[in-house]
């Protein structure tokens, strides 16, 4: 897993002036809004004696301690003690690391790291996102499955003629063939648009959405865990589908879908759209789960690749050289530790103020061995 990009913690109609403790990369954080509605994230353990500051309260905008009633506000800092007493200024080492958060498309994104605003890859834009001519819907689901395996899925479109009964022939096509892939790149992500052929739709109006059974569709992948698919029914048809994935756990995975499409656009239309999406959702989840191995390395895979996965190879280009720029996670020392050892992902604030932070940063992977960035937790 992956430090240094946006993940979707959350609904924003989820959150409220209650603390929501919620897990991401392994680690837990809490949420609230403030008086101003303005949400906020911070790691959850106090510096203090390790209380769960999702169990505690929502006290004049700063998220209180349940254990000894220490106050923390939406920037990480500390600002009462009290045991102490009246203090004019509380000493900065008791700060937690607090991370940037924005709104879209309903969802509540954390930006989970320590890169400056100006170096930090983008949230996965949806464009058609409250824009007349186009209609909103959601889901969210979760799997038993690693991350990778999600993006590679829904980045890869060779599966379609065999998982997805309802969009591909169901492997019934003697001349099945993917066509040539001209992936584009971009700078966190690529993609690709392809013909496929579906059978004939039974249900009348969806019929008459996809009136041909030759359609064009495209899909690929933005930063660590969003990818995007565009199914092209006719000229003036579209949908549009934006998958933002969190890892809470390495093979626990929550997935929150925005679908956008313009035409049949009366919510009289909603549930035939919903249903057939949980079918493909469902059908992913079945063969997902199943994968074997389920955490892929970032080196040799043992596998046989074809160009039908330009896409894949593409995406595994982008984990080697996040890697290499120090963002992976060292997992096997988080687990075993876990319990043992309070590890916080570093925040912006780290840059800025390097020392003087009584949690220890996450430890991470670098190409050619580990850099454990851990600062020390005593003294």
């Amino acid at each position: 897993m992956f430090m240094n990009f946006w993940y979707p913690a959350e609904e924003s109609k989820a959150l409220t002036d209650k603390p929501l403790k919620v897990q991401m990369l392994g680690l837990w954080f809490v949420l609230w809004r403030d008086s101003q509605g303005k949400a906020h994230c911070v790691h959850n353990t106090c510096t203090h004696r390790g209380g769960s500051l999702g169990d505690g309260k929502v006290v004049g905008d700063c998220i209180q301690c349940p254990y000894h009633g220490w106050k923390f506000n939406g920037g990480g800092d500390c600002e009462r003690i009290p045991s102490l007493g009246s203090l004019d200024k509380v000493p900065q080492r008791a700060r937690i690391d607090a991370y940037p958060v924005e709104e879209r498309y309903g969802l509540v994104f954390v930006f989970l790291g320590d890169l400056p605003e100006s170096e930090r890859p983008t949230i996965m834009p949806n464009n058609e996102y409250g824009n007349t001519g186009w209609r909103s819907l959601s889901l969210r689901y979760r799997w038993q499955a690693n991350y990778v395996r999600l993006v590679e899925n829904q980045s890869d479109p060779s599966h379609v003629e065999y998982v997805h009964a309802g969009f591909g022939m169901a492997g019934k096509s003697t001349n099945y063939q993917v066509p040539k892939i001209n992936v584009e790149e971009s700078d966190w992500g690529a993609g690709a648009m392809v013909v496929f052929y579906s059978p004939d739709l039974p249900d009348p109006d969806m019929k008459k959405l996809q009136p041909e059974t030759r359609n064009e569709s495209g899909s690929g992948y933005h930063g660590i865990a969003s990818t995007w698919t565009r199914v092209n029914f006719s000229a003036t048809s579209h949908m549009h589908i934006y998958l933002y994935a969190v890892p809470r756990d390495e093979t626990d995975l929550e997935i929150f879908l925005v679908m956008q499409r313009d035409c049949m656009l009366e919510d009289k239309f909603d549930e035939n759209f919903l249903k057939r999406m949980g079918i493909a959702v469902e059908e992913d989840r079945v063969v997902i789960e199943k994968l074997d191995p389920q955490i892929l390395s970032t080196e040799a895979v043992g596998e046989f690749i074809v160009p039908a996965d330009d896409v894949i190879v593409s995406y595994r280009k982008h984990l080697v050289d996040w890697s290499r720029r120090g963002w992976r996670l060292d997992y096997e020392t988080l687990r075993k530790d876990r319990g043992r050892v309070a590890y916080s992902i570093p925040s912006p604030a780290r840059r800025e103020y390097p020392q003087d932070w009584a949690v220890s940063a996450a430890p991470l992977l670098r190409s050619g061995g580990i850099d454990r960035r851990r600062l020390p937790t005593g003294g």
